[in-house]
């Protein structure tokens, strides 16, 4: 069966291409240069009147770049394909950034900059996996200040942050514990979340807390760990004479193990050249 093909005449006052979306379908009004535009039903027919309520999107392949970014949805973006504006999809909790900006395909995290904002929204739905709440982004970890996610395309891997710093949801990054509001405390560092606490009977280890988790440290050679000052000191003390070594209680083993961070990848920081095994979202 044919399809119907309707003829238009653009108005006179449009100068160049337009691209626009209209329920939902891309619409192509084309320039008043042309005598009469053949556009095909599928695509959709509009009158003048939709003509002026229609946004303006910048034609791509009008432009140098050949990528522009969608009016309306910042997870969205137009490229020029073969002479024609194909409008693709960014990867899951992404938004568009740039042509050769962002972590992928010309996208990036939408807390970077001021990518996506009012009236620009996310049209599309997050896309959830384990431990991710989008395909891609940094996320807090369940159970741990000090660690985070890192997802791409849905693969999550567990990062640490050192040096006393936990993460920051807001800042989506490792900060200063003060920072850090309604994160859980290690049991140790109940009293002082910065402050050193004697490890059982050892005379020259001690548990240092930051940010109220405890590191596990040793005193410099020939100094011992004073339990009341709470600091390194010359011997002898009350209960050390001469630095010693004693084996690892249990206690320290447990948090030994829980301080290990997760083996990382070759590469810690994201390039666009992971992103190379997916294939883009078409619309």
């Amino acid at each position: 069966m044919s399809r119907k093909v309707q003829f238009v005449r653009a108005p006179r006052q449009l100068q160049s291409s337009i691209l626009c979306t209209e329920k939902g379908k891309n619409v192509l009004l084309v320039s008043s240069m042309h005598d009469d535009a053949q556009i095909n039903e599928d695509t959709v027919i509009v009158a003048s009147l939709t003509i002026v309520s229609c946004a303006q999107v910048e034609d791509p392949c009008k432009t140098k770049s050949r990528v522009v970014a969608d009016d309306k949805y910042c997870d969205k973006y137009w490229e020029c394909d073969g002479g024609q504006a194909v409008q693709y999809d960014c990867p899951n909790g992404l938004v568009f950034a740039g042509k050769h900006r962002g972590v992928t395909e010309g996208c990036d995290y939408p807390w970077r900059s001021n990518y996506c904002e009012y009236p620009k929204v996310q049209i599309n739905p997050p896309i959830g996996a384990e431990h991710c709440d989008w395909l891609y982004g940094i996320f807090g970890h369940e159970t741990s200040c000090t660690r985070y996610w890192t997802c791409w395309n849905g693969t999550a891997t567990e990062q640490l942050c050192i040096g006393g710093l936990l993460y920051n949801e807001n800042a989506h990054s490792c900060d200063w514990p003060e920072n850090v509001d309604g994160c859980q405390k290690h049991p140790l560092c109940n009293e002082d979340p910065n402050g050193n606490v004697p490890l059982g009977k050892s005379c020259n280890r001690y548990w240092q807390c930051q940010g109220g988790y405890p590191r596990l440290q040793r005193c410099p050679a020939m100094l011992v760990f004073d339990r009341r000052s709470l600091r390194c000191v010359v011997p002898p003390t009350e209960d050390c004479d001469i630095p010693t070594t004693t084996p690892p209680t249990p206690e320290e083993v447990d948090v030994r193990q829980d301080q290990h961070p997760p083996k990382r990848t070759q590469n810690n920081e994201y390039q666009e050249g992971q992103g190379q095994g997916r294939q883009r979202t078409r619309n």
